[in-house]
């Protein structure tokens, strides 16, 4: 039973990275795109934010020794 969880807490931690991702990639583009002050800021902060989100679940993974799987 244990190695489910692990299991499903791994494939969790994989989840939350690619969402992460997208989410960055977003805020990213709304960065970019932004001309108002207000917009900027809010971006800056989502996407320190989302970095910082992002390095903790990396860490995660590394811990539990996992990988991403190459596709292609």
């Amino acid at each position: 039973m244990q190695k489910e969880e692990a299991h499903t807490d791994g494939e969790c931690i994989m989840n939350a990275i690619k969402e992460i991702q997208g989410q960055l990639a977003c805020a990213k583009q709304g960065f970019e795109q932004a001309t108002n002050d207000a917009l900027i800021d809010g971006y800056i902060y989502e996407i320190i934010a989302l970095q910082k989100k992002y390095e903790y679940f990396i860490k995660e993974a590394k811990e539990m020794g996992l990988t991403a799987r190459k596709i292609g």
